[in-house]
């Protein structure tokens, strides 16, 4: 059964002006730290990876973590639009059964036991077919030209769906360094550079996380024949209210002024310490 949570946080710039995808500075902290306060009273373990300077700042608001890693200090130099290859590193830094999830994820329940005791978990899946997930098929146009793919993916692609990484864990610790070692393979191969960063796919670069983090996962899963072994909380994110309290605060969500009161009222109420903490941070540092 899983009893570690983890957390990581890729902060390139190293300082307040890298928001995440939130609006400001403070809805990110805010956030975080009720997303790691509801996982520290379900979880025995709660891990915090990030580097150096994002350490630090957490030890300062003392979020209610039991260890921290500095792992993501590897990431010098990598680009912001590269954020979630620090998940990878986070995920292949564990030593034991975990579950990493995003600093935007509310588990208000427990993650059924099926979860915690699979090879591999998601949070659900994300469907090709479906207007929300376009982005999987405009992504496979710089893919189809990138003089570099690993041949595991090239072999084994999908073509219905990918899984969603708000939560993402399970037993299997293998697997999570054959995907990161595809990942590197693809995004940091000199010569993908230009279809990254050149002026024909540029506008994709934002989303192309999708890809070599969840559309890789399902490719590697297809390849070693585990689908029936991996477990989702439910394969529709939208009927995963129907199943346990769990909040996703994704995409665009995180601009929304009025959630992100509700997010800060909530953490207020669960944890006014902690908010007040935070309050003074946001304060002293003219975030």
């Amino acid at each position: 059964m899983i009893e570690k949570a983890v957390f990581s946080y890729f902060n390139p710039e190293s300082n307040y002006l890298h928001r995440c995808g939130f609006k400001c500075y403070k809805d990110f902290l805010y956030t975080t730290a009720l997303s790691v306060l509801c996982a520290s009273r379900k979880f025995k373990q709660v891990e915090m990876v990030s580097n150096d300077w994002g350490v630090d700042m957490f030890q300062k608001i003392e979020i209610p973590v039991t260890s921290y890693s500095n792992a993501l200090n590897r990431m010098t130099g990598i680009s912001r639009f590269f954020w979630a290859y620090g998940k990878l590193i986070a995920y292949t830094e564990q030593k034991d059964p975990f579950i990493h999830l995003d600093n935007d994820v509310f588990l208000w329940d427990p993650l059924p036991k099926r979860i915690l005791k699979a090879d591999l978990c998601f949070q659900s899946h994300e469907p090709f077919d479906l207007d929300g997930y376009k982005y999987y098929e405009l992504l496979k146009q710089p893919w189809a030209e990138a003089p570099v793919r690993p041949q595991k993916i090239v072999d084994n692609e999908v073509t219905d769906f990918a899984y969603n990484c708000g939560i993402c864990g399970g037993h299997n610790l293998d697997f999570f360094k054959e995907w990161k070692e595809c990942s590197e393979q693809y995004i940091f191969a000199p010569e993908n550079q230009d279809i990254f960063f050149g002026e024909k796919y540029l506008k994709m670069i934002i989303h192309q996380n999708l890809f070599h983090e969840q559309y890789f996962a399902a490719c590697l899963i297809k390849m070693h024949k585990m689908r029936s072994r991996v477990k989702v909380i439910d394969p529709d994110a939208m009927n995963i209210e129907n199943k346990l309290k769990y909040t996703h605060v994704w995409g665009n969500t995180k601009l929304d002024a009025g959630m992100m009161r509700r997010v800060e009222l909530r953490l207020m109420v669960e944890d006014r310490p902690l908010h007040d903490r935070i309050a003074k941070f946001i304060k002293t540092n003219k975030i």
